[in-house]
């Protein structure tokens, strides 16, 4: 039997600093700006693959905080920091992420968002076992870009539902070798408050 091959833990990348540099000024927001978010999804996880009995499965349950707009970045569309965590239901790759999250009004009470940011996995990295490279997602890094796609239906002025998509990879750039990427998609429940 072969073992799975482990690469060393690297040191967090300049996007992972930049994001934490983020959360921190998100702390800066004036008092009037608009509201902070806890939001709670139910997400398929690895969706390119469906109804595979041979790659990763399960519900993911992803609970995330966003900050305010932050004001100081008002030059890049004052984006809302974002921190992040998913949890796999079957016992597969689970992840952590923070980054930056921008939104737009589509109509009254729908609007588009577009997050990027930096996660982390307890994932597979890569293996010589061919049972577990056929069973698995081998992601090649255990440092990873998040980018996300939204959208959102207001119900209240407190409360939105909506569905959003994920997709998690090295991008040859935090990484190099395997980058199988995962990808969810699932329902989203926003809850604002002050």
């Amino acid at each position: 039997m072969t073992e799975t091959r482990r690469t060393p833990r690297r040191v967090p990348s300049e996007a992972a600093v930049a994001c934490l540099a983020v959360m921190a000024l998100s702390t800066a927001a004036s008092a009037q700006e608009d509201t902070r978010e806890v939001r709670v999804a139910v997400m398929q996880h690895d969706v390119l693959h469906p109804g595979s009995a041979d790659r990763e499965g399960g519900a993911n349950l992803e609970v995330a905080l966003l900050s305010r707009p932050i004001t100081a970045l008002d030059a890049v569309g004052r984006p809302r920091a974002y921190l992040s965590g998913s949890l796999n239901s079957d016992g597969d790759t689970n992840f952590a992420s923070i980054g930056l999250s921008w939104r737009r009004a589509v109509s009254d009470r729908v609007s588009g968002e577009f997050q990027f940011g930096y996660a982390v996995h307890d994932g597979v990295l890569d293996t010589d076992d061919p049972v577990e490279a056929r069973s698995r997602l081998l992601l090649g890094s255990r440092d990873l870009f998040r980018t996300a796609l939204g959208l959102d239906w207001e119900v209240s002025a407190d409360v939105s539902i909506g569905v959003q998509w994920v997709h998690l990879s090295h991008g040859q750039i935090l990484g190099d070798g395997r980058n199988q990427g995962i990808d969810t998609a699932g329902l989203v429940m926003t809850y604002r408050f002050r």
